[in-house]
């Protein structure tokens, strides 16, 4: 398919980013705490950037882990420049977080089932908030590992390729992520 692509074959550009448009859209999701306009937009972005270098793909890696790549590269790009005007616009309270929920909640799934159970639906919620809470303690590049390794189910080896690292430091990373998040969570653990 990648051939098909080099060659200008816009089928093939439109079954990749089928095929792979709504992992991605999680990543970028997750990545960005929950903002969905900014996920969509990044996810196209990525895509674009991927199709525009597609002569640059030289089949060392899938091309699932060289989109990624880039993915993963668009939405810490975006993350770096939201904290600049942060610091910029001194305005906003530098503590104050996007506490928007995403249209599509694992709750609002829930609750739009007749048969649905409340308690179930309130501790759906509470844990995606707590969640949420939690990724927002880790630094970008432990919130990225543990993306890819706990909700993509990437290998320690892929996610080091995807992200450049060494699978030493990958694991690091992975563990300090691990650890912080299974304190901040460690109040779900009796439940």
């Amino acid at each position: 398919m990648v051939e098909r692509l080099k060659k200008g074959d816009r089928q093939a550009s439109d079954e990749l980013i089928r095929r792979y448009q709504e992992k991605a859209f999680a990543v970028a999701f997750r990545m960005l705490s929950g903002d969905r306009e900014e996920a969509l937009d990044l996810t196209q972005d990525a895509f674009l950037t991927a199709l525009r270098k597609i002569d640059g793909f030289e089949g060392k890696s899938s091309f699932y882990t060289w989109f990624y790549r880039i993915l993963i590269n668009t939405c810490l790009d975006s993350i770096r420049r939201r904290k600049r005007w942060r610091r910029l616009f001194f305005f906003r309270r530098p503590n104050s977080k996007d506490t928007r929920e995403p249209s599509e909640t694992l709750a609002e799934v829930a609750s739009s089932e007749p048969s649905a159970n409340p308690g179930a639906v309130v501790d759906a919620r509470e844990l995606q908030r707590d969640v949420r809470g939690a990724m927002s303690l880790l630094s970008d590049r432990q919130r990225m590992i543990f993306n890819l390794k706990v909700f993509e189910e990437m290998r320690i080896a892929e996610i080091a390729r995807t992200m450049g690292l060494a699978e030493g430091t990958v694991k690091s990373h992975l563990f300090r992520a691990t650890r912080i998040m299974r304190g901040a969570l460690a109040d779900w653990a009796g439940r």
